[in-house]
């Protein structure tokens, strides 16, 4: 998945890619109520990411595609807690 911070704000691509996650920032303010910048990184907690996804997030299939990425991501120590931490690309 790619997480785009634009001018018209936050939105989700490659919903079905759960084997990668980035950010692309185009605007720091489209972030908002969204979450944080730091360090090179976007921060979000995971429910926000199922609030994005929109309906993929009520598809059993696709949740479990997805709850396997968040737990990689956490063994891995991309997740304090419920905050995802998305290296942000092409800066």
């Amino acid at each position: 998945m790619i997480l785009r911070v634009e001018h018209g704000g936050v939105t989700l691509d490659d919903l079905d890619d759960l084997k990668r996650l980035s950010a692309h920032v185009e605007d720091d303010g489209a972030l908002g109520e969204w979450g944080r910048r730091e360090a090179g990184h976007v921060v979000l907690t995971t429910h926000q990411l199922l609030r994005l996804a929109g309906a993929r997030a009520g598809d059993s299939q696709w949740r479990s595609r997805f709850d396997g990425m968040v737990d990689y991501a956490r063994r891995h120590g991309w997740i304090d807690g419920d905050e995802v931490r998305m290296h942000i690309v092409g800066e």
